[in-house]
C-alpha cells in the first residue's frame, strides 16, 4: 500500500470512529448532517483532523469528498442519481446568491466559467457550506467548447461538473443534473454519468448564434431523449421550436429575457 493510500486508511479508520460515536444518522436527514459535520467556516471536520503537512496531499483536486461514489466505466465520470421532484421553484444565480434566502429557490450557473470555477472546483466545501440554505442546485455548468484540438478540456470539465453534482446529492442537497456539449465530437462521452429517467436541465441561450448552433443544440436533446429517456427537459432560455422532440419541455427565462423583454 502506498503511503498516500496508508495515510487515508489510518484517517479513514479514525475518522470513522468519531463519527459512529457522535453522529445519530437516524435522527437527521442528510443535509441536516452535512451542516452538523462542517464547521461555521464550511471546513469539513474530519478534513480539519488532518494535519496540515498531510492535508495538502489528501485534499488535492477534491479526492478526499469522492466517499460513496459510483463511476462510469469508459471515462470514469461520477455517475449522477435522477432527480424528480419539484420544478416550481425561482431561479437565483449563484452571482446573486448572497442577496436571496435560498427558500424555494434554485441555485443555477448558466454564467461565464470565471464566475464560479475557483469557488466551486478549488474551494467545494467552504463554497457549498454557504450555499446550503438553497432549496435546489442546478449542477455548475462548466463549458464545452466547439472545434478544440483536444477533447481534454471538455472531458476534464464533464467530469467536475457531475462530480459536483454528485457531491451535492450524496449529501441531502436537491440536485438537477445539467447537460452540456461541445461539437460532434464530445457525443462520445458528454452524456456519460447523467441518470436516465430524471429531469434534465440544458442552457438554450447559444442555440440562435447561427445554423449550425441550433441544429448542433436541437441534436443534442434528440440525443439525450433516445440514450436517457429523461421524464422533463429544463432549458434555460427563451421558448424555441425542437422539432421531433418527444419529452415535455419546460423553459424557464433567462436573465436577459425577463429583464429587458417585457410581455
Amino acid at each position: 500500500m502506498s503511503r498516500f493510500n496508508m495515510i487515508g486508511f489510518e484517517q479513514e479508520t479514525q475518522y470513522k470512529e468519531t463519527a459512529d460515536m457522535t453522529t445519530p444518522t437516524n435522527l437527521f436527514d442528510r443535509k441536516e448532517l452535512y451542516r452538523m459535520e462542517h464547521t461555521s467556516k464550511g471546513i469539513s471536520i474530519k478534513t480539519a483532523m488532518i494535519p496540515k503537512h498531510q492535508r495538502r496531499k489528501v485534499i488535492y483536486d477534491n479526492m478526499h469528498l469522492m466517499e460513496g461514489m459510483t463511476f462510469t466505466a469508459t471515462h470514469s465520470f461520477p455517475q449522477m442519481l435522477p432527480y424528480n421532484g419539484n420544478t416550481d421553484f425561482k431561479l437565483v444565480s449563484f452571482n446573486d446568491r448572497k442577496k436571496h434566502t435560498g427558500k424555494d429557490e434554485a441555485l443555477y450557473f448558466f454564467l461565464d466559467d470565471y464566475r464560479f470555477r475557483n469557488q466551486l472546483w478549488c474551494d467545494l466545501e467552504r463554497t457549498t457550506f454557504s450555499i446550503s440554505h438553497f432549496d435546489y442546485f442546478f449542477t455548475p455548468d462548466f463549458s464545452l467548447w466547439r472545434d478544440l484540438p483536444t477533447e481534454y478540456y471538455n472531458q476534464q470539465n464533464t467530469f467536475r461538473t457531475r462530480f459536483v453534482g454528485l457531491f451535492w446529492q450524496l449529501r441531502g442537497f436537491q440536485t438537477i443534473p445539467t447537460y452540456s456539449f461541445g461539437g460532434l465530437q464530445s457525443f462520445s462521452y458528454c452524456l456519460e454519468g447523467l441518470p436516465s429517467h430524471s429531469v434534465i436541465a440544458v442552457c438554450g441561450l447559444s442555440n440562435r448564434k447561427d445554423a449550425q448552433a441550433y441544429n448542433i443544440w436541437c441534436y443534442a436533446l434528440k440525443r439525450l431523449e433516445a440514450e436517457k429517456c429523461p421524464t422533463l427537459i429544463l432549458v434555460y432560455g427563451p421558448e424555441i421550436d425542437i422539432p421531433e422532440l418527444h419529452t415535455p419541455v419546460k423553459f424557464i427565462k433567462d436573465f436577459i429575457s425577463k429583464r429587458f423583454r417585457h410581455g
